[in-house]
């Protein structure tokens, strides 16, 4: 471990006494002793110099790689395609198949908003167009249709006993023709429940066909939104993305190989910012540092140009190393140097 603390301590001390030759009694002279000077205690730790951003890729399914689009070094921009496996034209052709069903589902259910629409217009218009007798006043259709039902059933117990008569006459006509108008109030009442029912009927269709296509729009609960997803989620495993931009550090696919689910495949990183993350500050020192400290910084490689940095970030968790308890901590560098690579050793001085 190469960590040090450095205490530089100087102590003079001067104590003498000096006689020479005879002296008069009672004039012997003291020396006065000069003061402890203590220097200025640094923490020094040791780091790793790496870039401030950096992206470790790998593919989200197995395969054989088909195509390979970047190098190492090339710089690619975030979401750019570095590699992809052999099937991506299989997949690109269940993503459009897949479209079109989305597509087809939509124009359908467009259909059907419309076809809604329409059924309740004709709903709505046929019951304005429907008279309500002057006997159902003050009752809801279903209520009519109660109140005439009863009257019904009460002509034909009335006419019941004189069923048969070949020609009624009288009182016995009396009660045919109650009858006959009892049906008649009674198959009106039913008709206005029935152009309720409609009514209501149509105002639930069209609910329903619109929350269908909001469903469709949102991509929920939609079968073919959800075989286009599955679809599309399947060539997004195939496909090696860079979620930011940068250059290519490294990049471990070949065309024709095969490669594994989860295998580190490549590395982007973002060469323009750096940072260094200490490897062994002890738990000792630790506690004596803050985030937004400044920090000095020697390159092994470039001992003649220092850098300043601030701390960035102190971890939370630790690590063993040699015995010791250590944890890490960022700093983010002020200024770059061309000569800069990914894992140079760097000496930090935490100054208190």
């Amino acid at each position: 471990m190469k960590r040090l603390t450095i205490l530089f301590t100087l102590v003079i001390l001067t104590a003498m006494l000096s006689a020479c030759g005879a002296e008069a009694p009672g004039t012997a002279e003291e020396g006065t002793p000069m003061p402890t000077v203590m220097a200025d205690t640094a923490i020094i730790a040791e780091g790793r110099l790496e870039p401030a951003q950096y992206a470790d890729i790998s593919f989200s399914s197995g395969g054989i790689v088909g195509e390979v689009f970047f190098a190492e070094g090339d710089e690619v921009t975030e979401d750019d395609i570095l590699a992809q496996l052999d099937n991506v034209d299989l997949l690109e052709t269940d993503v459009k198949n897949a479209q079109d069903e989305v597509e087809r589902a939509e124009a359908d259910i467009l259909t059907e908003v419309a076809e809604a629409y329409e059924a309740l217009r004709v709903a709505q218009q046929r019951l304005d167009n429907y008279s309500i007798p002057t006997d159902f006043d003050g009752m809801t259709p279903e209520e009519a249709a109660a109140e005439m039902k009863t009257i019904v059933d009460k002509a034909r117990a009335d006419y019941d006993p004189y069923f048969g008569y070949d020609n009624p006459r009288g009182y016995v006509k009396i009660l045919a023709d109650a009858l006959e108008d009892a049906w008649a109030d009674y198959n009106q009442a039913l008709e206005w429940m029935s152009r309720e029912a409609d009514l209501e009927s149509a105002k639930v269709r069209l609910a329903q066909a619109q929350a269908d296509h909001e469903n469709l729009l949102s991509g929920e609960d939609i079968a073919a939104q959800r075989n286009l997803s599955t679809a599309e989620s399947a060539l997004a495993d195939a496909e090696l993305r860079t979620p930011i931009g940068g250059t290519v550090a490294s990049l471990d696919v070949k065309e024709g190989e095969s490669v594994a689910m989860g295998q580190a495949s490549a590395t982007v990183a973002d060469f323009s910012n750096w940072q260094v993350v200490t490897t062994d500050l002890t738990e000792l020192d630790v506690v004596k540092v803050s985030e937004g400290q400044k920090v000095t910084i020697t390159l092994d490689a470039m001992p003649e140009s220092p850098l300043t940095g601030t701390v960035l970030s102190i971890g939370q968790t630790f690590a063993e190393s040699q015995g010791d308890v250590v944890y890490e901590v960022t700093i983010s560098l002020d200024e770059t140097h061309p000569n800069m690579r990914w894992g140079m050793t760097a000496l930090v001085e935490f100054v208190e």
